[in-house]
């Protein structure tokens, strides 16, 4: 796994200040405001066989994201967003990376760190691809836990924008350890599901795929999950839903760039079914990946021979 590598160790080119350099020579300044206020937004694209996945979609959320942020000074458009993406996985050789995007604030010229005066930043890199899970779980089916954490309001924090903000999500992963557990699902105010740290939820339930319509990241795995399940015939919703539907599913897998889609065996200790992967998430997932080399979803990474 990515984890247990040093950072000077890692294979890898990004894309910063106007230069590409290796991963280990890339830092943020303590000063920008990305690092003291979190005031940052940033999207996390896939290469599958040399191809990107839905790179146009993930470049849609993020100018998206940019402007909501107001980050208004990157003088940066689409094709520039795509050269880099293109260039930094060409420089680095790799055929299966994960490449992450961010957009800082920057490093405002006074001590009252007024906004208006910070020149925006934008960094790119990309590494060897990796999942939220572990490639076992990710075979047969992860553990989850109910959270007693509440996901931060979305009045509070967009959620729909991709943020370092996340100490809602480092509290419950704290819980979901003291319970014998790696990975937490959050709960809204109101008791309905919400997501988990890196990933949306699907559940199926009375013969129908539901999965949050708000209080979330708008995932494109998600969105391609909708698309597919649309393709077998099966309903797909997005929409509110409580832990108590949840624990009544025939079926839950989590969706994320990192990792596809993912099966859950458990909640709260409590087997899905029969503990197993089930066949709607073993088939969609047959599916998504096979339209990873589809020339509808995905663009060629031009490599440098």
């Amino acid at each position: 796994m990515l984890l247990n590598q040093s950072v000077s160790n890692l294979q890898g080119f990004g894309y910063l200040e106007g230069k590409y350099v290796p991963i280990s020579e890339m830092c943020l300044p303590v000063m920008d405001l990305g690092f003291q206020l979190s005031d940052m937004c940033y999207d996390a694209l896939h290469v599958y066989k040399g191809r990107y996945f839905r790179i146009e979609e993930h470049l849609d959320r993020f100018e998206w994201a940019i402007a909501e942020r107001q980050y208004n000074n990157l003088n940066m458009d689409r094709k520039d967003f795509k050269e880099i993406f293109l260039e930094s996985v060409s420089r680095s050789g790799l055929r299966e990376s994960m490449v992450t995007i961010v957009a800082t604030r920057g490093i405002p010229t006074n001590g009252d760190k007024d906004l208006r005066t910070c020149k925006n930043r934008l960094m790119v890199w990309a590494l060897p691809y990796y999942s939220v899970v572990t490639a076992e779980e990710v075979e047969n089916g992860c553990d989850i836990i109910i959270s007693q954490t509440t996901r931060i309001p979305s009045e509070s924090v967009d959620p729909r924008i991709k943020n370092y903000g996340r100490l809602d999500f480092v509290h419950a992963t704290l819980e979901a350890y003291d319970r014998d557990a790696r990975y937490a699902l959050l709960l809204d105010r109101d008791g309905n599901v919400t997501e988990g740290r890196g990933w949306n939820i699907f559940a199926l339930h009375g013969g129908r795929l539901i999965s949050p319509d708000k209080g979330v990241l708008e995932g494109i795995t998600r969105q391609t999950v909708v698309e597919l399940a649309e393709s077998l015939n099966i309903e797909a919703c997005l929409e509110n839903f409580s832990a108590n539907e949840l624990y009544n599913s025939d079926e839950i897998f989590l969706t994320s760039t990192a990792g596809g889609i993912i099966p859950v065996r458990s909640v709260d200790g409590e087997n899905i079914g029969d503990g197993e992967p089930g066949p709607v998430t073993s088939r969609l997932s047959k599916m998504y990946w096979k339209i990873h080399e589809d020339d509808a979803f995905s663009t060629i990474v031009p490599y440098r021979e």
